[in-house]
C-alpha cells in the first residue's frame, strides 16, 4: 500500500522538467554573478583571479547546459521521437 502511495505522481513530468530547467537557468546566472563578485572581492593574484573566474564560469555553464538538456528531453518525450 505504501509503495502505491509513494509511486503516484503529483504533477506532470513535463511540468516538473520545465520548472527544473527554469530553476537551473536562474541558478546558473545567480552563481555566475555572485561568484564573480565574491572572487573579485578577494585579495588574490591575477592568476588566482583568472582561475576563480574560470571555475565560476564553468560551474554556471554546467547548470545552464543541464537546463537545456532537461528541456530537450521534455520536447522529445512529448513528441514521442526516439530518433534524430
Amino acid at each position: 500500500m505504501l509503495t502505491q502511495i509513494m509511486g503516484r505522481r503529483l504533477t506532470a513530468e513535463s511540468k516538473d522538467a520545465c520548472v527544473g530547467s527554469n530553476l537551473l537557468y536562474v541558478a546558473g546566472m545567480a552563481l555566475f554573478a555572485l561568484g564573480t563578485f565574491k572572487v573579485a572581492s578577494l585579495q588574490v593574484t591575477e592568476s588566482q583571479l583568472l582561475l576563480g573566474l574560470l571555475a565560476t564560469l564553468c560551474a554556471s555553464m554546467q547548470m545552464i547546459v543541464m537546463g537545456m538538456l532537461l528541456s530537450i528531453r521534455v520536447r522529445f518525450q512529448t513528441t514521442g521521437e526516439n530518433q534524430r
